[in-house]
């Protein structure tokens, strides 16, 4: 096998063969052992997010007992405030983060299949208001064509090909045909079905408090009571440091997202522009999300993290601020009206990449900020590695012993 090294911060060798295996066939190394496992295990998911639903999914789907608790609801947190964006785009640099994205869109092909998930492979257009910027961007889609990406630099005029109603003030634009949006809760709502038609159990409110084991598993204290388990998997997003009892996570920052009353037609593609990222839904709504931090005057209110805000007039006045924002470059936008406005709370590792692995025999963690992105492949990888008890090379970059 020739041992070529790829492009990229690599700390291991991964051949350009078997790179193209990984992209051809999804997972590449997760085709299950079936021979090996020996009995059914139980297994308790903390966090109702997409990461944990998407775990106990795939754990269930593969013939393990699963049950999934969330202190509050499913969806209740960062996956129900999300811009939902489904890429493998620049920002992930390095060449396994980059690997592990772009297998992430081929898993969500293959479960938009069989969950009907109804995932919209718009594509997306990107560019900067600053030329600075908008030239660093360049370098770095270069990087990620190097590792095979499908992404490009077209012109200004091939992109209001795609887009006639935007206004373009960069020559150069990205574009990343293969990037998708999801609806989150509806996709959590189906595999939690899912998990529940195959004798599954899904409990909250059901905060996890403590945690002890016993000969071969776990109990774990909850506000529901005690749950019995081999093994636990925490998946509590911006929560991970208190419940794994580690330094995982950075502190959380807002991310505001707006969301329309249906309108007409406007654009096609994800759009992510000057200061703000926006795409338009089948039903004519409008999704925006804001990049960079809420203004200044706010940091001592967003200090207690709160998820909406204390009154109406405060909300549409955000609102109105992140659609003007898209109104520079979508003209049209100046007459979208708001529906609502969310505050999502994002899990950001320390150094931005996810935190993926065993902490010892029977506690596991998955925590991320793509967690959209990333869900699927992260599911049926933390599968494999929990019923079979084998380390996926894929994960290696991910481990949280990385922070020890």
């Amino acid at each position: 096998m020739n041992n070529e090294i790829l492009p990229g911060e690599m700390r291991r060798v991964i051949s350009r063969r078997r790179f193209l295996e990984y992209v051809a066939f999804g997972t590449g190394l997760l085709a299950w052992p079936l021979n090996i496992k020996a009995e059914t295990k139980h297994y308790l998911i903390v966090g109702a997010g997409i990461v944990g639903t998407a775990i106990a999914y795939a754990l269930e789907q593969a013939g393990e007992k699963v049950t999934l608790i969330d202190k509050d609801f499913p969806a209740a947190h960062a996956s129900g405030k999300t811009f939902a964006w489904i890429n493998a785009t620049y920002p992930k640099q390095s060449f396994n983060y980059h690997l592990l994205s772009r297998l992430g869109v081929n898993v969500y092909q293959k479960w938009d299949a069989h969950l009907e998930l109804k995932i919209n492979w718009k594509g997306s257009l990107e560019w900067f208001k600053n030329n600075d910027e908008n030239q660093n961007m360049l370098k770095k889609v270069e990087v990620i064509q190097s590792f095979g990406s499908e992404a490009e630099i077209i012109s200004k005029e091939e992109a209001l090909g795609y887009e006639p109603n935007v206004l373009l003030n960069q020559n150069f634009i990205t574009r990343s045909p293969r990037d998708g949006v999801i609806n989150p809760v509806q996709a959590i709502k189906k595999m939690i079905q899912g998990i529940k038609n195959k004798g599954g159990k899904v409990i909250f409110p059901a905060e996890f408090l403590e945690l002890t084991t016993n000969k071969g598993g776990v109990i774990a204290k909850t506000s529901h009571g005690l749950i019995r388990a081999d093994k636990i998997v925490y998946a509590c997003g911006t929560g991970s440091n208190l419940v794994a009892q580690g330094e995982y996570l950075k502190p959380s920052t807002p991310g505001l997202i707006v969301t329309s009353k249906p309108f007409k037609q406007t654009i096609n593609k994800i759009l992510v522009g000057p200061g703000v990222h926006v795409y338009q839904r089948r039903d004519g709504v409008v999704i925006l999300g804001e990049q960079g931090k809420p203004p200044t005057n706010h940091d001592q209110r967003l200090s207690q993290r709160p998820e909406q805000f204390p009154n109406q007039p405060l909300s549409i006045e955000h609102g109105q601020r992140i659609v003007k924002l898209a109104a520079n470059f979508i003209p049209k936008f100046k007459d979208l009206l708001i529906e609502k406005v969310e505050i999502g709370w994002r899990p950001l590792p320390l150094d931005g990449k996810p935190v993926i692995g065993f902490l010892n025999k029977y506690e596991y963690l998955a925590t991320m900020h793509s967690g959209i992105s990333l869900a699927p492949i992260v599911a049926e990888l933390v599968r494999d590695e929990l019923m079979f008890d084998v380390k996926s090379e894929l994960l290696n970059d991910f481990r949280p012993q990385r922070f020890l």
